[in-house]
C-alpha cells in the first residue's frame, strides 16, 4: 500500500472471512505474530499483519514519524482494503498506534479490540504513576536515547526458543532512523480516549513485565465502557508469545468461540 504521504507499507493479507489486524511493537514486525496468525487462519478469520511505518519491511521515510501518522497509516489500510467488523489486536506500541487512530479519526470499522501490555500514558509525573517503571519527566531524555537504563528484559522468562522474536537481535533494528517516533511514543497520553471506546477491550498484562504496574492495567481495563483484564501468569512484556496457546485461546474466547 501507499499512503496518503506517498510511503510505502508492507502487509500480509490472507484468507477470507472477519478480519483481525496485527499491529506489532516498537522495533517489532509483523512476523511476530506467528503463533496467532497459525491460530486465527485456522479458525477461519481473515489475518491481516502491518510492518508499521519505521518497521520491517515497510518504508522509513524522516516525515510522519508520529503516532498520529501511523494510525492513519492503519486508517488507510483500513479503507483500501475496505475492511469492516475490524478486530485490531496491538501490541505494545501496537496498542498506542490503534488509540492515536481512534482519537484522530474515530471507530469506524472496529467492532473489537485487543491492548497488549502497554500503558496510556508511559511517563510517570505527580499525578501518573502507572507508566513505564523509573520512566519521568527528568530522565525521559535520557531513556530514549538509552542513556538509562530502564528496559530491563533480562528480569523477564526467557521468550521460547525457535520464535521470531527470540531470534532476531534488538540490534539490527535501526533505533536512530525513527527516534522521533520513539519521543512521541514516549510522551503521549491517551488516557482521555479510553472512556470513549464504544467497543468491547481486553486488556492484557502479564506477571512478569518489567515495563508496567498491574495496577495501571486494572485501570486501563476499568475505563472502558467495556474493558476486561487477562493477566498471563508465566510472562513478560509479550504473552502472545510467551503462553501462545493460552493467549490464542483467550483470544478466540474473546471473539466468541467457545
Amino acid at each position: 500500500m501507499i499512503t496518503s504521504d506517498n510511503v510505502r507499507i508492507t502487509f500480509d493479507d490472507e484468507r477470507d472471512g472477519l478480519p483481525i489486524v496485527l499491529l506489532h511493537g516498537y522495533g517489532c514486525r509483523r512476523g511476530h505474530w506467528e503463533y496467532q496468525r497459525e491460530a486465527l487462519l485456522e479458525t477461519g478469520y481473515r489475518v491481516v499483519a502491518v510492518d508499521l511505518r519505521g518497521h520491517g519491511d515497510s518504508d522509513t521515510p524522516k516525515h510522519g514519524q508520529t503516532l498520529a501518522r501511523l494510525g492513519q497509516d492503519v486508517r488507510e489500510l483500513l479503507e483500501q482494503l475496505d475492511l469492516d467488523d475490524v478486530t485490531i489486536v496491538g501490541h505494545s506500541m501496537g496498542v498506542s498506534v490503534a488509540l492515536a487512530m481512534f482519537t484522530v479519526s474515530g471507530f469506524d470499522r472496529i467492532t473489537r479490540f485487543v491492548a497488549v501490555d502497554q500503558s496510556p500514558k508511559i511517563i510517570n509525573d505527580e499525578d501518573w504513576s502507572w507508566g513505564v517503571k523509573n520512566v519521568t519527566w527528568n530522565n525521559v531524555d535520557d531513556c530514549v536515547h538509552w542513556r538509562f537504563k530502564w528496559s530491563n528484559e533480562e528480569l523477564e522468562p526467557a521468550l521460547p526458543a525457535g520464535s521470531a522474536m527470540a531470534e532476531e537481535s534488538w540490534e539490527t533494528f535501526d533505533h536512530q532512523a525513527v527516534i522521533k517516533l520513539f519521543v512521541d511514543h514516549f510522551v503521549a497520553d491517551w488516557r482521555d480516549t479510553l472512556p470513549r471506546l464504544p467497543m468491547p477491550t481486553w486488556v492484557v498484562t502479564s506477571r512478569f513485565t518489567n515495563y508496567y504496574h498491574l495496577e495501571g492495567m486494572e485501570w486501563f481495563a476499568n475505563e472502558v465502557p467495556d474493558g476486561r483484564l487477562s493477566v498471563f501468569e508465566h510472562s513478560g512484556h509479550n504473552p502472545h508469545v510467551s503462553e501462545a496457546s493460552e493467549f490464542n485461546r483467550c483470544l478466540l474466547e474473546f471473539l466468541g468461540h467457545d
